[in-house]
């Protein structure tokens, strides 16, 4: 499909975003509120006693990616996730947190009919299998110190999720738990807050809190160990400093035995790797109308069986205009280091580590996959602009363009990529959130990606994601 197509589907639906989000927005600024004897009930309900509460939401997906492979295959399909959560507090202080989560994907095109491990059959619906992704106990304020210890399967997000964000990027965003001890220090005089981490996770699905339907789905590629030291403060005002090091440990899963291929992407093999990560994070504001953040990490180590030495950076900078809309604007830049040359016994290209999620682009987490895996960015030069406002206090309207480079022509020896070429292309993003209400809201998403010479005529073609979704919430 021309170029000048695919404009003009992303913009009428854009165009019909804008319309609809505004009509809604009008419609609702004319409704006087009014009480809500339903919401009265709901918030009974989600607390029956004080030491009990919990929820539950509904999102439903509906995705076409045409070549999300540059590969003239068109994939469309159905996400349907549902989580229920509680948490249970016997004593003060203490904790007991669960939730568990069941998401059935249905795929219209392709058939995605095949052969797993253990000659176990996937079919259209894939990941049919419903899972605890939170378990864990939270004692707070030990014997009066100022010390947090949770221990369980439990979310783990650092900054704004460069590194540390998605224990669990094969299965989407279906979970992103990690399996872990997390101790927290709280030194308030000094405005410091210490956190230690071992992680322990395991690639396959059914290792210790077995998955009701058991598919022998993998959330990872291999077997993952870590500590995470992670330091902040806050000292300066408006200012947030964050220090960190981060040691992973791989052992390869995925790629060891016969038969072994992912439901969503036959190509997945894991890694055998001792990563060791050094950090430093600034984020805040400059007046009323600047914000900034900027962080940068340097690995060291081996990576299949090669020494391992990478580095990478990441930034925005952002200005607001405080008018009635809360137009703003950004600008950011992101390097990962690519060189991986398999004929010399070194490797430079930056590992993501549990930074494998989509986190300026849903349709190039996938796309990604033809240089190394799903979700796992890195080769990169980046540099993006964008614009977000808020023209209701219900609707927020976003819109960004990325032009990519690749670091280096690491991947020439490959039919998908040319042995000169280092622009990877140029994408474009635009998003709409509507909320309802407070148990009711939804998005409509385009992304547009044009391929540059970094990609052979084999993968050229341009691809394209369109989403949109509802989430309901008790």
């Amino acid at each position: 499909m021309k170029a000048r197509t695919w404009m003009g589907l992303l913009s009428m639906a854009l165009a019909a975003a804008v319309v609809g989000g505004s009509w809604s927005a009008a419609l609702a600024q004319a409704t006087e509120p009014a009480a809500d004897p339903v919401e009265d009930f709901i918030q009974k309900t989600k607390q029956p006693v004080p030491w009990l509460t919990w929820g539950a939401d509904a999102r439903l997906r509906e995705i076409f990616t045409p070549n999300l492979l540059l590969d003239r295959e068109d994939r469309h399909f159905q996400r349907y996730r549902f989580r229920i959560w509680t948490t249970v507090t016997p004593v003060e202080n203490l904790s007991f947190n669960a939730r568990l989560v069941w998401e059935p994907r249905h795929f219209c095109q392709p058939s995605r009919t095949l052969n797993a491990r253990n000659a176990r059959i996937i079919d259209e619906w894939t990941v049919n299998e419903a899972i605890a992704d939170q378990f864990n106990i939270e004692w707070k304020n030990i014997f009066g110190l100022p010390v947090t210890v949770k221990a369980g399967r439990q979310d783990i997000i650092f900054g704004n999720g460069w590194l540390v964000l998605d224990g669990t990027p094969l299965d989407g965003s279906r979970t992103i738990f990690f399996d872990a001890i997390r101790g927290t220090l709280d030194l308030k005089d000094i405005n410091t807050t210490v956190d230690l981490i071992y992680i322990c996770q395991q690639a396959d699905s059914d290792q210790r809190l077995p998955p009701f339907c058991d598919k022998d789905f993998h959330n990872i590629e291999q077997d993952e160990q870590g500590v995470i030291v992670y330091v902040t403060n806050k000292s300066l005002d408006r200012t947030q400093i964050d220090g960190y090091f981060i040691y992973k440990h791989d052992e390869q899963d995925l790629g060891s035995e016969p038969g072994d291929i992912g439901p969503l992407a036959p190509w997945q093999v894991g890694t055998n790797a001792d990563i060791f990560t050094f950090g430093a994070r600034v984020a805040g504001d400059v007046g009323e109308h600047w914000k900034y953040r900027a962080e940068f990490a340097q690995e060291f180590g081996d990576k299949n069986g090669r020494d391992l030495c990478a580095f990478g950076f990441n930034s925005q900078v952002s200005y607001f205009l405080r008018d009635n809309w809360n137009n703003n604007f950004r600008v950011g830049y992101e390097y990962l280091s690519g060189e991986n040359d398999p004929d010399s016994g070194s490797d430079s290209q930056f590992d993501p580590l549990w930074g494998r999620w989509p986190q300026w682009s849903e349709l190039l987490a996938y796309t990604v996959a033809l240089e190394n895996r799903p979700g796992e960015q890195t080769n990169l030069h980046r540099v993006g602009v964008g614009w977000s406002c808020t023209p209701h206090e219900k609707l927020e309207l976003c819109a960004d363009y990325h032009l990519l480079f690749a670091d280096k022509n690491t991947f020439r020896d490959r039919p998908f990529f040319t042995d000169h070429g280092c622009f990877k292309g140029q994408l474009l993003t635009g998003l709409l959130k509507y909320k309802f209400n407070k148990h009711i809201a939804g998005h409509v998403l385009a992304e547009l990606f044009f391929p540059g010479d970094y990609y052979s005529d084999v993968r050229n073609e341009v691809a394209g994601m369109f989403r949109y979704e509802i989430v309901f919430t008790w």
